[in-house]
């Protein structure tokens, strides 16, 4: 399980902590191509894990507030 650090941003552009999963089986050279967001299964907020929209984006059900990854 490839669980990793990433910061994230709030519809209120306040940056947070959180980590990813990592989707499992991406063919090598499509994991290279692909943004960071691309390769995310979900996140974990405050103990909340959050699945992204189709947008890439993860809308938390525990306190309405709307994320999405910060590219590094």
């Amino acid at each position: 399980m490839d669980i990793i650090d990433i910061k994230i941003k709030d519809q209120f552009d306040q940056i947070h902590d959180a980590k990813a999963q990592l989707k499992k089986n991406l063919v090598e050279h499509e994991n290279e191509s692909l943004k960071l967001s691309q390769r995310i299964e979900h996140i974990i907020v405050d103990n909340e894990i959050i699945l992204p929209t189709t947008e890439l984006l993860f809308e938390s059900e525990q306190n309405e507030n709307i994320y999405r990854v910060v590219e590094e």
